[in-house]
């Protein structure tokens, strides 16, 4: 009981719940944030009584809301693990709140901590896995004796409060400079701190949009705001272009929420359309694996699927089919879907959405390559009345039936689908049709050796 490893973070918690970065999207780096120079912060230093604290949050006055913090993680055998270290008078660390411009506070930091004190105050959980006080186990608040539920009612916190006129900028760069450890909290959680209001509770319900939720198919997804953290990338490149995260994107998509955070009703309605839209043609083309890398084998890429959406990926491709006919996307799904395919085996495109993502180069590359290679194959597709592509269905059909490369210099099993293209015969600029009879089954890299005079 030496060492409750409580943290001086926001309420360090369970370390397989971060182990192999399983709470992080892919592709998630924002980089820095800039606040402007010789900013300073402006601390109140007080010691609250837990009673007092209680009865903030009982009259409202205390936001404890899973809305703008992560929701309650700790379990009740870590809560009374806490409860004992009061009544052994073992340190516990600052609570750090945040007072609003309607005179209410905040809690910054030490969510997991009071939430697990006032659950015990209403009876919530009986006390478990005490060590010292192990005649405790098993009894409520109102079970203890009455000189143990007035020594916890009257634990003192220190806590240190932030004038309500911090800067939103100097708040982010406090929440991230607090939440050193453990478990912290990741951007969007602190931007669901500091950015409330009509836009934020828009963010939530968009996540909750069916076609968003089946390409990205990951029971859980939205558990540390990952779901939430796609919509606003959609949001401020679809609103701001790509061109003008030259910032550095965490300042780009904080400056998006800053400036629309109160946004009208229309402005809602408008955002949500494009959204809407936008997720239909996703899932229209990609169906339940959205936004993902290939999987590596040795040097070379695996038709498989990585588990998680990359929000690189993500930014790109939504946004791309922002001002696209929906029936036109339909029609053309299997062709683009190849194009993205094939865009996967290009070194520097998977760079620029994998490494150093935040950085304005990478992101224009990434755009602009994609949205070239979009906008090609619907040019191509206005232009003539031929079908050019083939069937993801026949693809599927020639697979199945025989997996071997029908390149006359190969031969070679395919060994996944995805690997994997159908050829024309007779080359389709020769006048070969776009037809079963002339079609052949090839790995996508011998596809692409295939001269045009073969």
């Amino acid at each position: 009981m030496a060492n409750d490893n409580f943290g001086t973070s926001e309420d360090t918690t369970f370390l397989e719940d971060v182990a192999n970065g399983a709470n992080e999207v892919e592709g998630s780096d924002e980089g820095d944030i800039r606040v402007g120079e010789g900013s300073t912060v402006v601390l109140e230093k007080n010691d609250r009584s837990v009673r007092e604290l209680f009865t903030w949050f009982l009259d409202h006055e205390l936001n404890l809301h899973p809305d703008w913090q992560r929701h309650y993680v700790w379990d009740y055998k870590r809560a009374s693990t806490l409860i004992e270290s009061v009544f052994m008078g073992i340190p516990i660390p600052v609570i750090y709140l945040s007072l609003t411009a309607d005179e209410k506070y905040e809690v910054i930091d030490g969510v997991q901590r009071l939430t697990s004190i006032f659950r015990f105050l209403s009876d919530e959980f009986p006390l478990n896995g005490l060590q010292s006080f192990k005649e405790l186990n098993g009894k409520k608040f109102t079970e203890l004796p009455e000189e143990r539920r007035r020594q916890l009612r009257n634990y003192t916190f220190r806590t240190f409060e932030l004038s309500k006129n911090t800067p939103p900028d100097l708040l982010f760069l406090i929440f991230e400079r607090l939440n050193t450890g453990g478990l912290k909290l990741n951007e969007m959680e602190i931007r669901n701190c500091i950015f409330r209001g009509p836009l934020n509770g828009a963010i939530k319900r968009f996540a909750d949009n069916s076609d968003f939720k089946e390409c990205i198919n990951i029971r859980g997804f939205g558990k540390r705001m990952e779901d939430r953290s796609l919509v606003l990338r959609f949001l401020a490149f679809h609103q701001r272009n790509f061109r003008n995260a030259n910032q550095g994107l965490k300042d780009f998509l904080n400056r998006f929420f800053l400036e629309n955070r109160n946004a009208s009703e229309e402005t809602i309605k408008t955002f949500e359309k494009a959204f809407n839209h936008c997720m239909r043609c996703c899932k229209t083309v990609f169906g339940s694996y959205g936004f993902r890398l290939r999987k590596k084998a040795g040097a070379h890429l695996s038709g498989e699927w990585v588990t998680r959406p990359n929000a690189s990926v993500f930014q790109v491709i939504t946004t791309s089919f922002s001002d696209k006919d929906l029936g036109v996307i339909t029609k053309l799904s299997d062709s683009i879907l190849e194009e993205y395919l094939d865009l996967l085996e290009d070194p520097r495109w998977i760079e620029s959405i994998s490494r150093s993502t935040g950085d304005q180069a990478n992101i224009r590359y990434a755009f602009e390559t994609w949205n070239k290679r979009l906008d090609d194959l619907l040019a191509s597709y206005k232009n003539t009345r031929r079908e050019r592509m083939f069937s993801i269905a026949l693809k599927r059909e020639l697979f199945e039936q025989n997996n071997v490369c029908a390149a006359p210099d190969c031969g070679n099993e395919i060994r996944l689908i995805n690997d994997a293209e159908i050829d024309h015969i007779e080359q389709y600029w020769r006048g070969g049709a776009t037809i079963p009879e002339n079609a052949r089954l090839v790995h996508r890299s011998c596809n692409r050796r295939r001269s045009r005079n073969d």
